[in-house]
């Protein structure tokens, strides 16, 4: 079981956020999909595993991992696949037990990816496990039903609901300084994005029976 898990992508990262959040955090495993490896080497951190088809990590980072007192274990897959890096190495981080998975490094560089990236995250949630895409201004992640924030763990002061399905219904914000009502929300429609809490509520809840939202909890 590989409990909560750190999976570095291969995106852009701000190697000062990324210290100081690893610094703060508690985890048991991680993971490296790719020139993700090049991130954690950067940031210092023990790396369990290390996967993909290391066309984008450099020789000399990839040997020093190899080494004897580094002992990380190493999954290749090659260069022709069906899936992005961070997929693959995802799957495999859920087969394996995963309890809870943040992802750095999936906001950075190229459209494509992010997009990628925020869509695997169905995998999880359809499996019950809370997965999260951080970098230093944003936490998101995705929910298919009621979900109460708390004041004191949102990563931001504002929070942004987007709908991933059609459509997400029907809506229901309490505790925050916007509320909705039973409100249908749909593509293009940006009614729940910059909400906040309420100033006297430490608690916030979103509520919904039908279709799955994106959350961005976001900070300047």
């Amino acid at each position: 079981m590989l409990g909560k898990t750190i999976l570095f992508s291969g995106g852009k990262y701000d190697i000062a956020f990324i210290k100081q959040y690893l610094a703060d955090k508690s985890f048991d495993t991680v993971a490296c999909a790719d020139s993700g490896l090049e991130a954690a080497h950067t940031v210092g951190v023990n790396v369990d595993y290390i996967m993909g088809d290391f066309d984008s990590v450099s020789q000399e980072t990839l040997a020093e991992y190899r080494s004897a007192d580094k002992a990380a274990k190493f999954v290749q897959y090659p260069k022709a696949k069906d899936y992005t890096d961070t997929q693959m190495v995802l799957e495999w981080i859920l087969s394996e037990g995963a309890s809870e998975i943040t992802i750095l490094g999936a906001t950075g560089g190229r459209l494509d990816h992010f997009l990628s990236n925020l869509n695997i995250l169905m995998k999880p949630l359809k499996q019950g496990i809370p997965a999260y895409i951080v970098d230093s201004h944003n936490r998101l992640y995705l929910i298919d039903g009621e979900t109460t924030l708390h004041r004191e763990q949102v990563f931001g002061q504002y929070i942004s609901l987007q709908p991933l399905s059609e459509k997400v219904y029907p809506v229901t914000l309490t505790g925050f300084q916007y509320g909705l009502k039973d409100y249908t929300l749909t593509y293009g429609d940006g009614r729940a994005i910059s909400n906040e809490f309420a100033p006297e509520a430490q608690t916030a809840t979103i509520s919904f029976t039908h279709g799955e939202l994106i959350v961005i909890e976001s900070r300047d």
